[in-house]
């Protein structure tokens, strides 16, 4: 399905469209296509060659990697306004499998296009690259916020960063993906994310129901996580 003129306003803020003029992106939009995939859905295999490059327009994406016993280890989960493999459309392959956590729409741009875009304008090249280099010490953050941080202040972390930007009283966060994926892409053992959720719900900073969390106390919580 085709991308229509209304979504142009959806993709014009991120961070690689953002460097495009007006006729730049117009001629992005006429080569990407909408998708939808169902929940449990594989959008691409680790090795499969790199044709798109996509963003979230509803529901959410799992990138991971399997070790040799077959065990996953999530490196990402993409939602809404979300993009990824963009960068992967220099190298040829991905390097990761794409797969639907529940029912998702996508947003697909085709790489052969947008290089072709880039061949013959240097100043683009160096927009984009700029643009790439923010998202990459952004990247570098989160891998510090993944290393240099206990457990308890990583899933602090993560439940405040699922809050609306106008945080109200005791505001509460479904979670959109199971627990032990939250804790794969966190970096830590699905019994040290029980624990430590336990120990928050003990400690007066949260209630758990179900897929719900609500946040007795926020401020708290961003004090543990910074």
């Amino acid at each position: 399905m085709a991308i229509s003129i209304q979504h142009f306003d959806e993709i014009r803020h991120l961070y690689l469209f953002e460097q495009l003029v007006d006729n730049e992106l117009d001629r992005v939009l006429e080569h990407a296509t909408l998708i939808n995939l169902p929940s449990g859905s594989t959008l691409f295999s680790q090795g499969d060659d790199c044709r798109h490059f996509y963003v979230v327009h509803g529901g959410m994406m799992k990138l991971f990697r399997t070790s040799a016993d077959g065990s996953e280890k999530i490196l990402e989960l993409v939602g809404s306004g979300g993009m990824f493999a963009e960068a992967v459309m220099f190298v040829g392959k991905y390097p990761v499998h794409a797969v639907a956590v529940e029912d998702t729409c996508l947003f697909a741009f085709d790489c052969k296009d947008f290089r072709a875009l880039l061949h013959d304008n240097i100043e683009l090249c160096f927009r984009l690259m700029a643009a790439m280099s923010r998202r990459m010490h952004g990247l570098i953050d989160e891998i510090d916020q993944l290393t240099l941080h206990s457990g308890s202040e990583r899933l602090a972390r993560y439940l405040i960063d699922q809050l609306p930007s106008n945080i109200k009283h005791a505001p509460s966060i479904r979670l959109l993906v199971p627990k032990q994926a939250i804790a794969s892409r966190l970096g830590i053992k699905p019994e040290t994310f029980s624990r430590v959720l336990a120990k928050f719900r003990h400690d007066g900073l949260i209630e758990v129901h179900d897929d719900t969390i609500v946040l007795i106390d926020a401020v708290r919580l961003g004090q543990l996580a910074s």
